[in-house]
């Protein structure tokens, strides 16, 4: 018997990750909480997007169940950001099961109390296993279905989609890629990029960087794949998805700790993990320098990261996730 598609209803977030999501086997539509419903610069439209609804037409009865996504600064301190939530709880409340991403991590107590009170009872995907321990706090915290309300469930990918250059086509400077505003410069790790740059060839990627982002996806995906060292500097957020594309890509990754990465990085075998700023630039400075070996590193980093992070592991987690709340 074939199994039915199931209808979701999600709203704008962090265009990546949700393309990441339309992996699974359903059809989406967006709720309209904002001008841009889907960048197509940045990801091409999924062929399971169904287009958007407005907040006025939207009816939780067309749907078999809802996502919506907040962060740590969903608490009040900016402005609406965590309007979207609101409404789409509203609108789906007592009519469909509804599943809250949370995409960061606790700032403090009183934070993670704020936005405690935020969620209720709904049940939360993390996007690492360290994020949804922060969150539960050692409480052993239960959803309205009776289960764990904090589960982590880590990207997956298509590693087709990522290229990988030979090493004489590799550029001969260290790449990051980190945004971030004045208010979350600690949680991206401006500082430590800015602090690296006086002291290694560093190529920033950012509105606050040297160069803006790449104009399109396979733009993008060109430059990782002529990339050959790439630099992660955050600690606090979970599972950056530039990392594991860069990795999927060849790159030599070079990465702060946190997170569990030790989980998915075994430090002088598929990627570098440091822990000072002086071990940061040491091994940055010896790899620009062993161009062979960072290539050889990158090659089995990729390998590590179609395994890991492989799509199919990401879409049964889901799976499993979707039929213990009764969706599927």
């Amino acid at each position: 018997m074939k199994q039915k598609r199931l209808r979701m209803l999600d709203h704008p977030w962090h265009q990546v990750h949700a393309y990441r999501l339309h992996a699974l086997p359903a059809d989406f539509t967006y709720l309209i909480t904002r001008q841009t419903i889907w960048n197509e610069a940045q990801r091409p439209i999924p062929p399971n997007f169904r287009g958007a609804v407005s907040i006025k037409n939207v009816r939780a009865e067309d749907f078999d169940v809802a996502l919506a996504h907040l962060d740590q600064w969903c608490d009040g301190r900016h402005n609406l950001r965590a309007r979207p939530f609101r409404i789409m709880k509203l609108k789906t409340e007592g009519k469909i099961p509804l599943v809250v991403i949370m995409h960061g991590t606790p700032d403090n107590a009183a934070n993670r109390e704020a936005l405690l009170r935020l969620m209720g009872d709904l049940p939360v995907v993390c996007n690492s296993e360290q994020a949804a321990r922060e969150w539960d706090g050692g409480e052993d915290r239960r959803d309205r279905y009776g289960l764990p309300q904090f589960r982590p469930i880590i990207h997956g990918y298509d590693a087709s989609e990522f290229w990988s250059q030979p090493l004489d086509r590799r550029g001969s400077e260290v790449v990051t890629i980190c945004s971030g505003g004045n208010w979350s410069r600690i949680y991206h790790g401006i500082p430590l990029v800015e602090r690296l740059k006086r002291d290694v060839p560093l190529l920033w990627l950012g509105p606050r960087g040297d160069k803006p982002w790449k104009a399109s996806y396979d733009e993008y995906r060109q430059f990782l794949s002529e990339t050959l060292i790439y630099f992660s500097p955050t600690r606090c957020g979970p599972m950056p998805g530039a990392r594991t594309e860069a990795m999927l890509s060849g790159c030599c990754v070079v990465t702060v700790p946190g997170h569990d990465v030790e989980k998915y990085i075994v430090t002088g075998r598929s990627g570098f993990i440091v822990n000072t700023y002086q071990e940061a630039m040491n091994v940055l400075l010896a790899l620009l320098n062993c161009r062979e070996r960072a290539w050889q590193i990158g090659q089995v980093g990729r390998e590590a990261a179609s395994k890991l992070f492989a799509q199919e592991l990401f879409v049964d987690e889901w799976k499993n996730l979707l039929h213990s709340l009764g969706v599927c």
